[in-house]
């Protein structure tokens, strides 16, 4: 087999199709240009064991090995080849129509397939044609092919149109999907994100915290005029008032100088004023 041209696997009924390995296997002996008295032998040294089983139990009583090709062929045919019903054919092609997921170019060949045994003749490019155009679901493929002239639309021509449309509405997701940059979206060069602008709520939360060095609202520790001075009771970076040391409680404003070493801390801090007095121990 060495020197045959091309490759013809062995046929099994159960699992291939009787039809496909015929015409593969009458290919392969036009292609090798196989006499007529080898060419039975060919098919039977292609036969699975269970197919040379078969074929063996067909042409009973007669031997196998006294059967021409064409007596073979026969019975082959006559075993695997249902009868078939016209009407039933037809009902099915009438019937189709294109499955969800179907790519356009699937449906049209499975069109071609149901429409081998309709024997529709003449007909057949006319009755494809509508069964393909009527097949489609409702969107734009179907509307692009109501629109066309049934007179001289043909079934090639309805195909291309169906592709056509579908290219183009695949383009306009893939353009819909592309992300949109807006001028002014991004604050700094490099960097995707835009910062985010703070909220009313947020600046007024940091308005109204009391700063941690002289404890008045209007500003923050870092921006504080006394953030540098050092406390009388703790040492730390802070006026008297702020301070947490709890031995101190009974005597917020020790001296009558005021909260402060800055001789100015009395006169610029309101609530300072306020709590420079003296309570007796």
């Amino acid at each position: 087999m060495s020197s045959y041209l091309g490759n013809l696997a062995s046929f099994d009924y159960k699992i291939n199709e009787w039809e496909v390995f015929h015409s593969k296997l009458t290919q392969f002996i036009k292609l090798n240009k196989i006499s007529d008295d080898s060419q039975s032998a060919v098919l039977l040294t292609h036969l699975s064991d269970d197919s040379y089983r078969l074929i063996r139990n067909l042409v009973h009583p007669k031997k196998l090995e006294v059967c021409s090709y064409t007596e073979l062929v026969e019975v082959l045919n006559q075993h695997f080849t249902p009868k078939r019903s016209t009407f039933a054919d037809r009902a099915k092609f009438y019937e189709a129509s294109r499955s969800d997921g179907e790519s356009i170019e699937e449906w049209a060949a499975r069109l071609r397939g149901l429409a081998v045994y309709c024997d529709f003749g003449a007909e057949l490019d006319t009755l494809l044609r509508d069964r393909f155009v009527l097949g489609f679901r409702a969107g734009p493929e179907r509307d692009k092919l109501f629109e066309c002239d049934s007179k001289t639309l043909t079934f090639g021509q309805a195909l291309e149109v169906a592709q056509k449309t579908a290219c183009a509405r695949q383009a306009r997701v893939v353009v819909k999907e592309e992300p949109v940059f807006r001028v002014g979206e991004q604050r700094k060069a490099g960097h995707g994100q835009a910062q985010a602008k703070p909220s009313r709520s947020e600046d007024r939360s940091s308005v109204m915290q009391r700063c941690s060095v002289c404890g008045l609202r209007s500003h923050s520790a870092d921006k504080c005029r006394f953030r540098n001075l050092k406390c009388r009771s703790c040492g730390g970076g802070h006026l008297v008032k702020m301070c947490k040391n709890k031995s101190n409680v009974h005597n917020i404003g020790a001296q009558s100088e005021g909260c402060s070493q800055d001789p100015l801390a009395g006169r610029d801090c309101r609530e300072c004023d306020l709590f420079n007095m003296r309570f007796p121990n």
